[in-house]
């Protein structure tokens, strides 16, 4: 490999700067190693691109209420479980959680860890106070049915949510574009502007590092920074 050939696969990969540099970190390591062991030549690397992470609006609460307000019942536990626990919608996380994850005694649920991150492989989020009823209303009502799943429709586990959000997003009169994902987005922006510190949300929503937060979440943060000066100057 050379380095007309890097700069050819940096020019194929150009619409997701993101992953481009993932890639390209991963590759020049490689290389780096197999210098190193006498496998091939050195090779100038060129310089990798910036980052850029696509800016988002996470739903208000009055927007969740209006989403909750017009989901169906399995709609709604993913929207209380996305925003009040921040667990990652979709299989790798949410849509997986089944009754053996959830301790109602100790009021934690036991979420398992994404791909994304290995060196985690689940962690604990405390249930909220307001949550509880609903926790105990799901569990009497799967006991009762054999359930197994937290997330289910009809009996069976779900693999997927997004016809039924689209259509509950139009009932609910919202025309922004609003991903189900962003649930979690919105129980991160609800913790730092509440004050928690930037590693124990980056533990509560599975992250290996709080770098991720700092780049995602800087407006939350300089928002309670000057909160935070206009209070001590009072």
């Amino acid at each position: 490999m050379s380095r007309s050939t890097i700069l050819e696969l940096l020019g194929a990969m150009q619409g997701t700067p993101a992953t481009i540099h993932k890639r390209l970190s991963l590759l020049r390591t490689v290389l780096r190693w197999g210098f190193e062991q006498g496998y091939c030549e050195s090779i100038e690397f060129p310089r990798l691109p910036t980052v850029h992470y696509r800016q988002f609006v996470p739903p208000t609460p009055e927007e969740i209420g209006r989403i909750l307000a017009h989901a169906a019942p399995y709609v709604a536990r993913v929207i209380l479980i996305g925003a009040y626990l921040g667990a990652r919608v979709g299989e790798s996380e949410l849509l997986r959680l089944t009754w053996d994850d959830v301790d109602l005694d100790r009021r934690i649920v036991r979420i398992h860890g994404s791909k994304k991150n290995p060196g985690a492989l689940w962690r604990e989020v405390p249930i909220r106070e307001s949550l509880m009823p609903f926790f105990k209303a799901w569990k009497d009502e799967d006991e009762r049915a054999a359930v197994f799943h937290l997330i289910h429709f009809k009996g069976k586990s779900v693999q997927r949510i997004n016809v039924a959000w689209r259509a509950c997003l139009k009932r609910a009169g919202i025309t922004r574009r609003i991903r189900p994902y962003d649930l979690r987005h919105a129980f991160a922006t609800e913790l730092i502007a509440g004050g928690v510190d930037i590693g124990t949300v980056a533990k509560l929503m599975g992250h290996s590092s709080p770098i991720m937060l700092l780049k995602h979440y800087q407006y939350v943060m300089d928002r309670q920074k000057r909160e935070a000066v206009y209070r001590a100057s009072r």
